[in-house]
């Protein structure tokens, strides 16, 4: 089996938080995964600088 890229990892985390954010109504649990996303995206942001420089 082949071992999954770390970006493919957080894009699949990404996907399951949307899809969470969207169906929950709890505006404590929103905010908590908007914060969860926003640090998700700086993630992705450094692994494409890092595979942009390699």
């Amino acid at each position: 089996m082949k071992t999954p890229k770390p970006l493919d990892l957080v894009i699949d985390q990404y996907q399951i938080l949307m899809a969470k954010l969207k169906s929950t109504r709890d505006v404590q649990e929103k905010n908590k995964l908007f914060r969860r996303l926003t640090n998700l995206l700086a993630v992705m942001e450094f692994l494409l600088s890092v595979n942009k420089s390699s």
